[in-house]
């Protein structure tokens, strides 16, 4: 089983805000799931979306 990161572990990671998070996820940028009512990301896309990010 694969472990799922909360908003708030990526944020923190990351160090941006959990609105952040939020509004990439909104905006398609960061692919994410919803487990019931909770954004979960897998820390392979967490890597892709900075591999991405890199200039």
């Amino acid at each position: 089983m694969r472990t799922l990161l909360s908003v708030r572990d990526v944020a923190a990671y990351l160090a941006v805000s959990t609105k952040t998070i939020y509004a990439l996820c909104a905006q398609g940028k960061l692919r994410h799931i919803r487990v019931l009512n909770a954004i979960r990301i897998a820390p392979s896309d967490v890597d892709a979306f900075v591999s991405t990010r890199r200039g």
